[in-house]
Formats: structure tokens, C-alpha cells, sequence
């Protein structure tokens, strides 16, 4: 019967260790905060948040702090970490509620400021209305072979010092390195629900040896 205990210990453990790390290393969200720029801002101007979206594919999502937008026309978002983004990666762009936005050109080994050379740089964003050139939201999906949120490990932007869609009275490049990993809710909820199930099949197999 001891042995027998033993064994379904260590296969509760070995389940445990699976179910922990096998979820968890396909579903994150990286956050970059935008804390350095090259207007002498003592503070953050906002935050870009890179999220696993589905196989080879990431979600975008730029959000702005209060008296910051994100330039469009003329404008660039920069990033290091992944391989073989084009044009062609970018889906679903959309600013301020403002959809159907394309990027009209993308750099290669850019220098964005001062803060060094990026791998990938999509510049001057098209289709928003008349007027709109700057927007305090944006998101977009990027596509790629091996595409990770957990690839990205740096991220520019060029930003304006208002909000709304007017940009102005300044123009600066903020750049942001990654805060933190998140696990999804819903990866944290199975591993829950599994350690329980399994924590109670052993406590019945137990109750029944005693």
C-alpha cells in the first residue's frame, strides 16, 4: 500500500509541474512602459502592452498617458525582438475607435533618438480621418513565423506632448523595456482547478489505505 501511495505522489507532482509550466509558456502579455524619452519627461508617457493572441500572432496595444498622444501621420513605433516582421504582418489597426489604418512604410536597423538602432520601424500611419493625427489609443495585430509576445524586448514610439487628435505643441520618441510577464487569467484558473482535483484523488486514495 506504501509504495502504491508513493507512486500516485509522485505522479500528482509530476502532473502538478506539467500543468504549471506547459500553459504558462504559451500564453503571456508582455507590458513595456514608455520612461524614458528624449524631451526631458521625468515621467512615463505611457504604456505598450504586447499580448499572445493566437499561433504566430500578437496583439498590439498602445495606450497613452493623460497630456500624451501617439503621433500617426509621420509618426513611427519601433521594435526589437522578433524576425521577419514586413508591411504585410500588420492586421486590424485602430486608433481612437478610428479603424482601417495602415502603416505606409517600414525601416529596417532604423536609429530611432537616443536610444539606438531597431530592428523593425513602421512609420506614417494612413487612413484616419481628416485633421486626426494623433491618437491617445491604438492597437493592431502583427503576424509572423514564431511570433511570441515573449520575443519582444524593446519597443519606440514617436508621441506628442497633448492628447486628443491634434498632436502638438511637441514631438518626441519615448522608449519602453519590458515590465513584466503576465500569465492569462484563464491559464492560472486551470492550474488551480487541476491541483485540486488531483490533490483530492490522492487525499480519497489516502482516507481508503487508513
Amino acid at each position: 500500500m506504501r509504495l502504491t501511495n508513493l507512486k500516485i505522489a509522485a505522479s500528482v507532482l509530476f502532473l502538478a509541474f506539467a500543468l504549471a509550466m506547459a500553459p504558462m509558456a504559451s500564453a503571456n502579455s508582455i507590458t513595456l512602459d514608455l520612461s524614458a524619452n528624449n524631451l526631458g519627461i521625468s515621467a512615463s508617457v505611457g504604456t505598450v502592452t504586447v499580448t499572445d493572441t493566437g499561433l504566430n500572432q500578437v496583439t498590439i496595444s498602445i495606450t497613452m498617458n493623460a497630456g500624451y498622444s501617439l503621433k500617426l501621420n509621420g509618426g513611427d513605433i519601433a521594435f526589437n525582438g522578433p524576425a521577419g516582421l514586413t508591411l504585410a504582418s500588420v492586421s486590424g489597426f485602430s486608433a481612437d475607435g478610428n479603424s482601417g489604418l495602415d502603416f505606409q512604410h517600414i525601416k529596417t536597423s532604423q536609429n530611432i533618438s537616443m536610444f539606438g538602432t531597431f530592428a523593425f520601424d513602421f512609420t506614417n500611419v494612413q487612413g484616419q480621418p481628416h485633421g486626426v493625427v494623433s491618437a491617445n489609443t491604438a492597437t493592431f495585430v502583427l503576424t509572423g513565423a514564431g511570433l511570441s509576445a515573449s520575443q519582444f524586448t524593446g519597443v519606440a514610439i514617436h508621441f506628442c506632448t497633448a492628447s486628443g487628435s491634434n498632436c502638438g505643441p511637441l514631438t518626441g520618441f519615448a522608449n519602453g523595456t519590458p515590465e513584466s510577464t503576465v500569465p492569462e487569467p484563464g491559464t492560472l484558473s486551470m492550474l488551480g482547478t487541476g491541483l485540486v482535483g488531483l490533490g483530492g484523488l490522492v487525499r480519497r486514495r489516502f482516507l481508503k489505505t487508513i
